[in-house]
């Protein structure tokens, strides 16, 4: 377990610090990943490749952390000492960035899909997207709201 603990834990380190941006929350889902993998290796099951099951092991602890995070933010109640700032705008970006790959499991709409893509992963503006897809500025807040709307739901159940 030290062979794989020292083999991985600087990959995994800075592949959390990419999905997370910040360090503390890097080191706790680097300590959840490892605690994962070795709990799954005291189970004595036959394993075909090890890289292949620590990386699978390392995206669940992160989309597990990221659903936490999603219905976290959601109970959160705003008040004056709430700050909405640039920290959480970058990490929604990260956890939608995320679920891009598994888009096709939220019911989104054709349009829904094209504009959350533009908006997240080719890191348009509404008025950027405005132009590429000849459409309204209030029509691409109405396909973003209603694209996270049904993404968040999903995570909620």
């Amino acid at each position: 377990m030290d062979k794989i603990y020292d083999e991985y834990y600087y990959k995994i380190y800075y592949w959390a610090i990419k999905k997370t941006r910040n360090k503390e929350d890097a080191e706790d889902l680097t300590n959840n990943i490892f605690v994962s993998i070795f709990e799954y290796l005291g189970k004595n099951i036959q394993i075909d490749k090890l890289d292949n099951l620590i990386w699978k092991i390392a995206y669940n602890c992160w989309c597990t952390k990221a659903k936490k995070y999603i219905k976290e933010k959601n109970n959160i109640s705003v008040d004056a000492n709430y700050d909405v700032g640039y920290q959480d705008d970058m990490l929604d970006k990260v956890i939608y960035r995320e679920i891009i790959g598994e888009i096709d499991k939220f019911n989104l709409t054709e349009k829904e899909i094209i504009v959350f893509k533009m908006y997240y992963c080719d890191d348009l503006s509404v008025n950027e997207i405005v132009q590429k897809i000849n459409t309204s500025q209030s029509n691409i807040k109405y396909y973003l709201y209603n694209a996270r709307k049904k993404i968040k739901e999903r995570y909620n159940d």
